[in-house]
């Protein structure tokens, strides 16, 4: 799905026994080339493949991975990426570069969780955590740094769900890309998961900044796109 002429929805989907769940990673499509944010669950890399080519690109046209965090549901095709994609830079924020470079062990990926994994779903996870090495975060971002997409891409340090959270502002089209910094759960926006989200308090705190920003829409990887009265819905989250 488009939500803008040059950023567009690839909807990944997985299925947990029956029940479909949607992982919504973002295009940007500019002048220099793609950039990928976020980037879903191992073993999607397939279907990213395929929904970059149904938004009319190939996936040897992605210049650049762009991590909201360190998340399994969002970095976990990265050393598939990584392959077919040797010469792609990868941006993160400062707080995230320790964790998606194994400097730190992985916040939410834990041995324990690791060892009671099925063993395919162990090796796929064991696979994208050997690809965190040193060097691997060719760009390091900075809260309020304006980025050269989009006509100009403002990194919001959203932290709480994880240290280096960050969140995406896109001035031109009023719309935040918020990462896991809040969620759409039917119909409406709401905070972040709370039971994936070790500093709650502060991931609420973080999102004070937006009541100060002009945004109409607010794009979610869990939930989608929200297009109601934003200001409110946030206010409502942050004093809730």
């Amino acid at each position: 799905m488009k939500l803008t002429s040059g950023i567009t929805d690839l909807a990944l989907g997985a299925d947990h026994g029956g029940n479909a769940d949607a992982f919504h990673a973002v295009l940007l499509s500019d002048e220099d080339g793609l950039t990928l944010v976020d980037a879903g669950l191992p073993g999607m890399y397939e279907q990213i493949v395929q929904r970059i080519e149904a938004a009319g690109f190939h996936v040897s046209q992605v210049k650049r991975l762009l991590f909201t965090h360190q998340d399994l549901d969002h970095i976990g095709t990265l050393p598939d990426l990584l392959e077919h994609l040797p010469e792609a830079e990868i941006w993160a924020h400062r707080d995230e570069q320790p964790y998606l470079e194994g400097a730190l062990p992985h916040i939410k990926v834990t041995p324990k969780r690791l060892e009671s994994m099925p063993a395919p779903q162990r090796e796929a996870v064991q696979r994208m955590l050997d690809a965190l090495v040193p060097g691997r975060v060719t760009r390091v971002l900075e809260h309020g740094e304006n980025l050269p997409l989009q006509g100009g891409t403002v990194v919001l340090h959203t932290p709480g769900h994880t240290p280096g959270h960050i969140s995406l502002y896109v001035p031109s089209e009023k719309l935040l890309i918020a990462g896991d910094a809040m969620v759409v759960v039917e119909g409406e926006l709401a905070g972040p998961a709370e039971a994936f989200t070790p500093d709650m308090d502060k991931a609420l705190r973080s999102l004070e900044q937006l009541l100060e920003l002009d945004i109409d829409r607010v794009f979610c990887y869990h939930g989608g796109l929200y297009e109601g009265d934003v200001r409110g819905a946030i206010s409502r989250i942050v004093t809730r």
